[in-house]
């Protein structure tokens, strides 16, 4: 038994394709890996880009694909999947999620930590990134180059250090934890620690985070949003706020933008004229927004729903034609051989139709093949569609923002 071969086969009997079947399948979309490419030489200097798809067409596949990508270029990876726990209008539990998914290229290590040790361990390059942060232009605020001034010292209590950490990744800390250590180097009055309001200070530490990175020698930061659909269950003001963030996170408004990010999204292909158009929220949200004074946030939502639309108009993933079946067919037959050791016979034939997706092209096949190797019998799949659900949850997405 082959044993990427089989985590390849079992990824994909779930419908969660993972990084060997990506080596193994193929990338896919040569026309949005080309941009993507384009993305990640101009991480931080354009906007980030998304793509649609229905369900089962490959939009998992292609983010972990374009995620290779990434790790080949010396990015740091980060997958988020928006959900109950990571709403997309939350930047502090966006950016949490985030970190805590942060993939080093070359090592399997927490990304922040290992960037921080890097620089400790060179002295020179700690004490030129804490100029970097202490400049009036770096948009950031004085306990970043506080803390950094903190891990200059080699010496430093191993429960600083982790204090340290811990508010970088998106810890919840009142600035008097840092107050005493600053006191026993001398530097209480070096540094301004007030915190600004929470939005803010996750924002900071998005920036922080990209800095610190390529810092450390790492290319840059890719950070991708999957089934950002799901924000058509939220609650009016939610998807406002949900769209102004992914805007933000898009570096739609260079002056907002993050040096040194790319961030990719993918949603249904379905998600305007359920949610857009049916709900009038190009309209709607952004004037909600006004009315409660959020004038930045309700251009960064009307922002944002402009560049869902276009994506969904000019960025979808399409069938498979029939070159493109024949050559996946193959290449699955020859990894399940490998995965079980077993003489697979020649891929099933299975009619082709403009709503069929990869997915049920893959199950099938595989479904297929499980059955004779184990039973001996051939099977027949019955196929049923799923369409995408938008009702209305209040409990995603709930924040002490919802002032509705």
């Amino acid at each position: 038994m082959n044993l990427e071969s089989r985590t390849a086969i079992e990824a994909l009997r779930a419908g969660v394709p993972n990084r060997a079947v990506v080596r193994l399948m193929g990338a896919g979309n040569a026309g949005l890996e080309k941009d993507f490419r384009a993305l990640l030489d101009a991480a931080g200097t354009r906007p980030g880009i998304g793509f649609a798809g229905g369900f089962g067409t490959g939009k998992s596949h292609t983010l972990t694909s374009l995620a290779e990508v990434a790790r080949e270029r010396r990015f740091v990876v980060s997958r988020v999947v928006i959900s109950k726990e990571t709403p997309l209008g939350d930047f502090g539990r966006l950016f949490e999620a985030a970190m805590r998914s942060a993939a080093l290229p070359d090592r399997n290590d927490d990304a922040l930590s290992a960037s921080l040790t890097t620089l400790r361990a060179t002295p020179d390059k700690l004490t030129a990134f804490q100029e970097v942060v202490s400049r009036p232009d770096s948009g950031l605020c004085g306990i970043f180059a506080a803390i950094l001034f903190l891990l200059r010292e080699p010496s430093q209590a191993p429960e600083v250090v982790r204090r340290c950490e811990r508010f970088l990744a998106g810890g919840r800390m009142p600035s008097s934890v840092f107050r005493k250590p600053l006191v026993q180097h001398h530097a209480s009055r070096k540094f301004n620690l007030r915190q600004p309001p929470a939005a803010e200070l996750a924002a900071q530490r998005i920036r922080f985070a990209s800095l610190l990175f390529r810092a450390a020698g790492y290319a840059g930061w890719f950070v991708a949003f999957d089934e950002v659909e799901l924000i058509g269950r939220y609650s009016p003001m939610q998807r406002a706020l949900a769209y102004a963030s992914l805007a933000v996170w898009l570096g739609l408004d260079d002056t907002t933008r993050f040096p040194g990010i790319a961030v990719v999204y993918a949603i249904t292909d379905d998600f305007v004229a359920a949610v857009v158009d049916h709900r009038h929220d190009q309209d709607a949200l952004p004037d909600r927004l006004r009315r409660k004074g959020r004038d930045a946030d309700a251009m960064h939502a009307l922002t944002g729903i402009r560049h869902i639309r276009d994506t969904v108009q000019n960025h979808r993933l399409v069938a498979p034609n029939e070159e493109e079946l024949r050559r996946d067919g193959q290449r699955l037959r020859e990894i399940y051989a490998r995965a079980y050791d077993w003489r697979t016979p020649q891929v099933p034939a299975i009619e082709r139709t403009a709503t069929r997706t990869m997915r049920q092209y893959i199950k099938g096949w595989i479904t297929h093949w499980d059955m004779l190797r184990v039973t001996g019998a051939a099977v027949s799949v019955v196929e049923r569609p799923l369409g995408n659900n938008y009702a209305q949850d209040r409990t995603l997405g709930a924040s002490e923002e919802d002032t509705e």
